[in-house]
């Protein structure tokens, strides 16, 4: 089987053998929509996952295939229209046989990166390390192989978003991993893995509980959300993407489904949600108290963006309390976690800025932090509202707000996650039991 880079080299010396004419207008329009896309697409770290060399047999391929330029319109139209046809075939092909970006869900079922373990270079947020080095293992989580007798071990799981992997924190700096060591050292019979997905909201945490966790049967299953489902009464174009069948209810989903059955279709899904989630604030960047502006929001600006959060505050209940249903069902014990984060009104001990009204932008129909801890607090109450049922660590609360914590507002830094470590090693030591030996 030839190589990657053994298949790029094959691909260019056959392409030099291609007549050089004159570019024609689509290919200038495809190389500037390439170049808009690489830039775009490094901001999340998604090309220290890409192979180069396949990349470059890819654009080699359609580059190729629109180089024709003929003097008759209809023949240059019909060379072209061909062209495109042959390279968004090949592209299919080749994306089927290796995808740089593999798909988080695939044919409806959620697809885990297991085996992984890669060092990449963080240019981009100071306050963490310059090498980070993370790795996922046969189960496609973070942490330790699962041990070979797992009824004789105290097995644990954290199900969350980006604020559970922490994918920007080597393996052994994230709050799951250090908490791991805490418990270990006092139990060793204690396994605890790190099953959070970055982006995944409880949509998601409901697919991945019924698709592997509820396979595995941990002994406790830790549970922190909230940050992604502000809003969200129905699933994402992420979650989404789980779905089988073709969504006919509007011409927008059915374009959107027929494309998610195609592995380049599902390529430019999520090159589009990375560039949304990039003009959302969404993505990993660091932020600077000290640049942000102030943005004073009157109170009844404050009341109407708290009481459009109902309806999804209500379906958001339904969402885990189906969780926590499915998992105790199962012989699971969840433990639900209130998500910290740096927004409030209180003055930074960092830097000493008061941080209540500030916000990336001046808006005075927008948001500040003071606004986004009263909406974020609003889905904590709901986990909290659950502690009658199962077990709750208000972590919202006994996390201190300190910019030395966090890298942006809800994102923490290697010592933020050191110091979740010990406040939920305090808190698990009272909740969980070892298990009994016979």
């Amino acid at each position: 089987m030839l190589s990657q880079s053994r298949f790029a080299g094959y691909l260019a010396m056959n392409t030099k053998a291609i007549p050089q004419r004159p570019r024609s207008t689509q290919s200038l329009l495809f190389v500037s929509l390439w170049d808009n896309c690489l830039r775009h697409i490094r901001l999340d770290m998604a090309l220290d996952s890409l192979s180069p060399c396949w990349l470059a047999a890819i654009f080699t391929i359609f580059i190729a295939s629109m180089t024709a330029a003929p003097k008759n319109t209809w023949k240059k139209g019909r060379a072209i229209g061909l062209g495109v046809i042959s390279g968004v075939f090949l592209c299919e092909v080749i994306l089927r046989i290796y995808n740089p970006v593999p798909p988080a869900v695939k044919n409806g079922k959620l697809v885990l990166p297991a085996n992984q373990k890669k060092t990449f270079t963080n240019n981009w947020i100071s306050k963490l390390d310059k090498q980070i080095h993370y790795s996922r293992n046969s189960l496609g989580f973070r942490g330790p192989e699962l041990p070979f007798n797992p009824t004789a071990i105290l097995s644990i799981i954290t199900v969350g978003g980006s604020t559970t992997e922490c994918k920007y924190l080597s393996d052994s700096c994230t709050w799951s991993s250090r908490l791991y060591e805490k418990l270990h050292k006092e139990n060793p019979a204690v396994w605890l893995n790190n099953a959070g997905i970055d982006g995944h909201t409880t949509f998601g945490h409901l697919l991945l509980i019924k698709e592997y966790i509820l396979n595995l049967k941990p002994r406790y299953l830790l549970l922190m959300t909230g940050v992604n489902d502000v809003e969200l009464d129905q699933p994402d174009d992420f979650d989404r993407m789980a779905e089988k069948k073709i969504d006919t209810r509007s011409a927008k989903l059915l374009l959107k489904s027929l494309v998610n059955h195609t592995e380049l279709g599902r390529s430019f899904m999520n090159y589009y949600q990375l560039k949304v989630a990039y003009k959302k604030g969404l993505i990993h960047r660091e932020t600077d108290l000290a640049s942000l502006v102030d943005n004073p929001l009157k109170e009844e600006v404050i009341s109407a963006k708290l009481a459009k959060q109902s309806p999804y505050l209500i379906a958001y209940r339904q969402r885990i309390d189906s969780i926590i249903t499915l998992c105790q069902r199962a012989g699971i014990q969840p433990i639900l976690i209130t998500q910290p984060a740096l927004y409030g009104n209180y003055i930074d001990s960092a830097t000493h800025i008061s941080v209540g009204n500030k916000w990336m932008a001046k808006d005075p129909l927008g948001d500040n932090c003071l606004l986004m801890e009263k909406v974020l607090e609003s889905y904590n109450d709901v986990l909290r509202s659950f502690s009658r049922k199962t077990s709750v660590i208000d972590l919202a609360r006994l996390m201190p707000k300190n910019s030395i914590y966090f890298y942006d507002f809800t994102h923490v830094t290697n010592a933020g996650a050191g110091k979740m470590a010990d406040l939920l090693y305090s808190e698990l030591s009272l909740l969980i039991h070892p298990v009994n030996k016979k």
